[in-house]
């Protein structure tokens, strides 16, 4: 899918990385036209829900790569929740008894004790970014986490003369008020 930017307009450009939660993406910007970078290593945050928080404990040791993870209580998780185990967040796709099963093996190990908590984690990923050429982009987002590059291509568009036209007047108002 492709984003729609207006020329000289600082406006978010986002990426998804679907199940990779707490990624640390740097975004480049890739021009189309000229074949060149015109912004490199952009620190994108991740968009977090508000959450009601969860939290239980992990009841045995569990290794790498392990999806099934057996908690002290399952009270209040619900398949789809994200949850931090360790370092990482993973997202639930089953519960059955006092077990969860995670969308991916553990990317480290855990032992009993060990804190689970939902997170509000999406997997969406955003920059604020202004264009000034018009033509067509590509954001080329690198996680250093994950290892996984996402990428989406954005055009940007100029201003039309309708929108010109509103900011002209919306100056006007806010320079001599309303009348």
């Amino acid at each position: 899918m492709t984003g729609i930017f207006i020329q000289d307009t600082e406006g978010p450009a986002e990426i998804v990385a679907m199940n990779y939660y707490g990624c640390d993406f740097k975004v480049d910007i890739y021009n189309q036209e000229d074949n060149s970078y015109i912004s490199q290593n952009l620190s994108m945050s991740e968009l977090v829900e508000p959450i009601s928080s969860v939290s239980t404990t992990v009841t045995s040791n569990q290794s790498l790569e392990d999806t099934i993870i057996e908690l002290d209580d399952i009270t209040d998780f619900k398949v789809s929740d994200r949850v931090q185990l360790g370092n990482y967040i993973y997202r639930i796709i089953n519960i059955l008894d006092n077990n969860i099963t995670i969308n991916k093996g553990l990317l480290e190990n855990l032992t009993s004790g060990d804190d689970i908590i939902t997170k509000g984690n999406l997997g969406i990923y955003k920059v604020n970014i202004t264009l000034s050429d018009i033509g067509n982009y590509t954001l080329i987002g690198k996680d250093s986490i994950y290892g996984i590059t996402v990428s989406k291509m954005i055009k940007v568009q100029p201003k039309s003369l309708e929108k010109m036209v509103n900011d002209i007047k919306n100056l006007e108002y806010a320079i001599l008020g309303s009348l």
